[in-house]
């Protein structure tokens, strides 16, 4: 075959055709004593189910005591969950209310609008000591009308404990230098 096909001759072409024919004769004369071969199935094979064991049985048993429920697989949901913005937005706000973070918020937006204010009332001041004497002076008066407020209670420690954070000064004293 290689030789008719590389460098084809009449001679050879014969050939190739002759040992063709003798082929085709062989492969007419086998017998189909051979059975066919079983067809793949393309489904997957299910699994067989078989009896709980002793110990399988007591741990579902036990899982149920503890949890309720035995071990079982997550059932599919037919309907899809959906989040609803509003209740979450109303519960955020619950929680910013009931942890104070509210109050903070609004607290520090009225002390920096009133800082605001006395910066722009205030002359300015020459000396040093002047102007530490009036920066304590307007920090002591935003203290008690926190105080005026309800925000800030100074006799009772235990139950409103004022942390430093929500003081509307730096509580860093080392401001003197000498």
């Amino acid at each position: 075959m290689n030789a008719a096909s590389f460098a084809p001759t009449e001679g050879r072409i014969k050939e190739a055709k002759a040992a063709i024919a003798s082929l085709m004769s062989y492969v007419e004369s086998l017998e189909e004593g051979l059975k066919p071969k079983r067809k793949v199935s393309k489904k997957p094979r299910k699994q067989k189910s078989s009896k709980a064991t002793a110990a399988t049985r007591i741990a579902d048993r036990q899982e149920r005591a503890f949890h309720g429920k035995a071990d079982t697989p997550v059932t599919p949901r037919h309907t899809k969950r959906t989040a609803s913005v509003e209740e979450a937005r109303k519960a955020a706000q619950e929680v910013s209310d009931k942890s104070g973070a509210t109050a903070r918020a609004e607290r520090k937006a009225s002390l920096i609008a009133k800082a605001i204010e006395k910066e722009a009332v205030v002359s300015p001041v020459t000396s040093p000591d002047a102007a530490r004497l009036a920066d304590l002076e307007a920090k002591i008066e935003a203290l008690l009308a926190l105080q005026a407020m309800g925000h800030v209670d100074l006799t009772s420690r235990n139950e409103n404990e004022v942390l430093f954070s929500d003081l509307p000064f730096d509580p860093d004293f080392n401001h003197y230098e000498g």
